[in-house]
């Protein structure tokens, strides 16, 4: 029990000094520029200003308000809108403790996951909300398991005032300002029509994705026929509405599997397929499924937290210049990724897509039977 409570207090002091000492991703001088936007500019003026503006509008009229309260305080805007961020991955960490089944493996998976470097990078470091995302869908469903499904349902409703990933509740969206009902199309546009990014270096290497095998590591895309370049292409484009069919039709097999750590892991499963499937990705999603792989079996949650940490830590040292992540982020300051990145970097991209061909496999081969209590090693 020592060794769990020094684990504690390390995470914690790791996401201390990342708050105070260091600036955060480019996404955190985005943040700061649409919080000025919307109080320049106002909610839906800023809209229909910012064809980028695809945060719904709760967080996005709390980050004005964050920086106005960094005005008034005098404390930097980087640090009041990661601290909250920070703490609720505190809070992922205590309701992973709360779900898992009471065993050894309990202890040390809250450890692993509250010591990730992936967690503490993402929450305290990069400067985004998705954190959120995992702990509205852990609260909702430590909720259900208490019988309280009303709440239940709110959170689900609440996680999409932060960021939509979580799952969708339109009505709990548009009726945050009676604002928005003057013209919710630029919002529903602007919201829900983004779908994320191919992220690549200035040279145009892929990050993640199927296109990372593909082309990085079989064949480079010049020799490829015509014939099969075009259609392979296709599936590329539209990898992230393959990858969340891929997710609707692992839940609907694993639908009988009712007990909170089981719908845990189909979370993960889930989440696990969207990431082995698409080549629309970004840092902080990782955030989204990070909890949620702590209730599959320990040889897959450990290796998928240990290749994520290990990849976002290489790319974050690379990127900040030094391994204390001090100093100004410079993704476009460095086209082209070492040897070492790369090697990671397939490694995960082939972990997940073997991973998520698996789960779905391995779904449809077995019998959507229920099992009470289940051990989380024994899940999946």
């Amino acid at each position: 029990m020592t060794a769990f409570w020094s684990a504690m207090v390390i995470g914690a002091a790791l996401r201390a000094y990342c708050l105070v000492f260091t600036n955060g991703t480019s996404d955190m001088d985005d943040w700061e520029d649409h919080a000025q936007q919307v109080h320049d500019r106002g909610l839906i003026g800023y809209y229909h200003a910012n064809a980028f503006a695809n945060h719904p509008p709760f967080i996005s009229k709390a980050g004005s308000l964050i920086l106005q309260m960094s005005a008034a305080t005098h404390i930097p805007f980087r640090i009041l809108f990661r601290t909250p961020f920070a703490f609720l991955d505190a809070a992922n960490a205590w309701l992973l403790f709360l779900l898992l089944p009471e065993n050894r493996w309990r202890l040390c998976a809250t450890a692993c996951y509250w010591l990730s470097p992936a967690a503490i990078l993402i929450s305290a470091y990069h400067g985004n909300t998705d954190t959120a995302v995992a702990f509205f869908l852990l609260l909702s469903v430590w909720l259900a398991t208490n019988k309280q499904i009303v709440s239940s349902g709110a959170a689900l409703g609440a996680s999409l005032w932060v960021k939509l990933p979580g799952i969708l509740a339109l009505p709990a969206l548009l009726i945050f300002l009676p604002a928005l009902i003057q013209d919710y199309k630029v919002v529903c546009t602007n919201v829900f029509g983004y779908r994320g990014l191919i992220l690549q270096t200035a040279e145009g290497v892929p990050l993640w994705g199927p296109s990372v095998l593909l082309f990085s590591t079989l064949v480079p895309v010049q020799a490829w026929p015509e014939k099969y370049l075009r259609s392979t292409l296709f599936v590329l484009e539209h990898s992230s509405s393959i990858a969340i069919a891929a997710m609707l039709v692992l839940s609907w097999l694993r639908r009988n599997r009712t007990s909170p750590q089981e719908v845990c892991a189909t979370i993960g499963m889930a989440y696990a397929v969207l990431f082995g499937f698409s080549d629309y990705w970004a840092f902080q999603y990782f955030a989204w499924a990070l909890p949620f792989w702590f209730f599959l079996r320990w040889w897959y949650s450990i290796p998928a937290v240990s290749l994520t940490s290990a990849y976002l830590y290489s790319l974050h040292w690379l990127f900040c210049g030094n391994g204390w992540l001090l100093g100004k982020w410079h993704f476009l300051g460095h086209p082209a990724l070492p040897s070492l990145v790369l090697v990671i970097r397939n490694l995960a991209v082939s972990f997940f897509f073997i991973g998520a061909c698996a789960f779905l496999i391995r779904a449809f081969r077995r019998q959507p039977v229920s099992i009470s209590a289940p051990e989380p090693m024994k899940d999946g």
